[in-house]
């Protein structure tokens, strides 16, 4: 029997942040004061570091960040790490993999789908949607399955379910993944190696 692999969609498998910031450099791109966002420097989820005009400019910057996670631009440009693509195949072989990833309910939908055509073999997709926005609602999904594993790039998510083993995804520092004390996966060769002996 195959055990169960929960891994989270954005920043995890795929570069939101890399689609986020083409959303905010089409949109600015003429503004006074623009400079172009660069997803290697994100730090923060609101993106205050990269994106500046959005918390300048908008009178509700969160919901409009929101809204660019829910735009047809965003799944157009969205990316998959290197290498997780061909190595969630390989997953799918040995564990029931399952997608478990946070939504806002204007992206949900598109999620799915973009998940259904990029990876069909994937056997679950848990979509969690907290409408207050605080996000951090994988606590409900409890991974207690013998041997589960999860993997996602939020610590108060890993801290949040019981999955037998917990691996951090750090592709580079943030502002909100440093207080994480367990194992770390910084790329898709690493799960390979790790996940795959």
């Amino acid at each position: 029997m195959k055990k169960d692999l929960y891994l989270d969609f954005d920043s995890t498998i795929v570069n939101s942040d890399k689609a986020i910031c083409k959303i905010y450099n089409d949109t600015y791109k003429d503004y006074d004061g623009f400079v172009p966002a660069d997803w290697t420097k994100h730090k923060s989820w609101a993106y205050t570091y990269i994106c500046p005009l959005i918390h300048e400019l908008e009178e509700n910057s969160v919901q409009v960040i929101k809204d660019y996670y829910g735009r047809k631009e965003f799944f157009d440009n969205l990316e998959f790490y290197p290498d997780a693509k061909e190595t969630i195949a390989h997953l799918t072989e040995k564990y029931k993999v399952i997608i478990c990833t946070s939504a806002f309910p204007m992206n949900a939908s598109k999620k799915v789908l973009w998940i259904e055509e990029h990876l069909p073999n994937v056997d679950e997709i848990i979509i969690l949607i907290d409408k207050s926005g605080n996000g951090y609602g994988k606590s409900r999904v409890a991974m207690m399955e013998d041997d589960a594993i999860f993997i996602d790039d939020h610590p108060k998510n890993l801290y949040s379910t019981n999955a037998s083993q917990k691996f951090l995804f750090k592709f580079k520092e943030t502002d909100y993944n440093g207080s994480w004390d367990g194992p770390v996966v910084s790329n898709w060769k690493e799960i390979e190696s790790l996940l795959l002996k």
